[in-house]
């Protein structure tokens, strides 16, 4: 089911990489702006189910995670959106 969905790509600084992928896992909500960018992005990957692709750094190799978001909350009082991470389905470097 996972290859069929729609992958969207943010970079992640290594804290909050690091909080992600640890054991147990210590950050299951990924935060972003509410801004007409993220808006337009996420209107592109659709609704949830989706891949989130996480990237720490810019040049190649950079560590890299894909999950699964199972949630997306929009926050108009925080004017922040909410994705709710699942299951991690691939990590990198």
């Amino acid at each position: 089911m996972s290859e069929k969905l729609n992958t969207l790509t943010m970079n992640i600084e290594r804290e909050f990489f690091a909080s992600i992928l640890s054991r147990p896992q210590r950050k299951n909500i990924e935060y972003r702006n509410m801004s007409e960018y993220w808006l337009t992005r996420l209107d592109k990957v659709g609704k949830p189910p989706f891949k989130l692709r996480l990237l720490n750094g810019i040049l190649p190799p950079v560590p890299e995670a894909t999950l699964i978001v199972t949630k997306v909350v929009k926050s108009k009082k925080k004017e922040e959106l909410q994705f709710h991470l699942g299951k991690i389905l691939e990590v990198k470097y």
